[in-house]
């Protein structure tokens, strides 16, 4: 697959495949990533990234960097055996969804799992609420072309908890470039994968946008704790 490399700012945009372009990068700070799930890929076995493709994502973080993958609900203790087999998680972080459609059987009405993992030696400790609690479905992260865009919100929580001012994140499957933005607006840098040519201007154009934008380094706000559904966190 040829690639196409855009510089936007502090942000760098691949257009080319993960697994090809991951091994050519140098090391990155932290990862922040949403995977595909419900899409077959060539030569994957299942709609989850395999172990083989974690591994590289693995090498690709800063001995104490952190990955910080967001894998969706569906048959998630496969993708938690696949992401065992690299990473030594220490946190999952329950999102919670608020003015989602659905109910769950804990009286939610959606939640999903967020993974936090720390990349060899951890240093970084970040202040993580163990319950995250943000809506989707907002007006402003349904009219960006993307079938399965991540609320700005959550990435900016997560880019904000994960990685200091000037550090650069990574986000192999940069989508509509959510993550970016969020990194645009937070003053990190930004290095973004993505395979789909619609996708990725898509990215462009949203990331353009947020650098034109006066960028004021504040931290995301910090949302109100929920009672603990995890104890004490590793």
């Amino acid at each position: 697959m040829s690639v196409r490399t855009e510089t936007i700012g502090d942000a760098t945009l691949i257009l080319g495949d993960a697994r090809e372009v991951l091994p050519t990068l140098g090391l990155v700070d932290h990862v922040i990533t949403d995977p595909p799930y419900g899409v077959d890929f060539a030569g994957w076995d299942a709609d989850f990234p395999p172990a083989d493709f974690w591994r590289l994502v693995y090498g690709s973080v800063k001995n104490g960097g952190n990955a910080v993958i967001i894998p969706g609900e569906a048959d998630l203790p496969a993708k938690a055996r696949i992401l065992f087999e690299v990473f030594d998680y220490q946190w999952v972080i329950p999102w919670y969804k608020p003015n989602a459609m659905q109910f769950g059987k804990t009286g939610f009405s959606k939640h999903s799992l967020i993974w936090w993992a720390s990349c060899g030696d951890p240093t970084h400790r970040p202040s993580m609420i163990d319950v995250l609690v943000v809506p989707m479905g907002l007006a402003e992260d349904k009219a960006i072309g993307h079938p399965s865009p991540k609320p700005l919100r959550v990435m900016a929580e997560l880019v904000g908890n994960f990685a200091d001012i000037a550090q650069t994140i990574l986000d192999p499957f940069m989508g509509s470039g959510t993550t970016g933005v969020a990194c645009a607006n937070l003053g990190r840098k930004f290095i973004g994968i993505e395979r789909e040519p619609t996708y990725f201007d898509i990215a462009c154009r949203r990331i353009e946008a947020a650098y034109r934008q006066p960028r004021l380094f504040d931290e995301p706000v910090a949302k109100a704790v929920q009672p603990s559904l995890l104890g004490d966190a590793a």
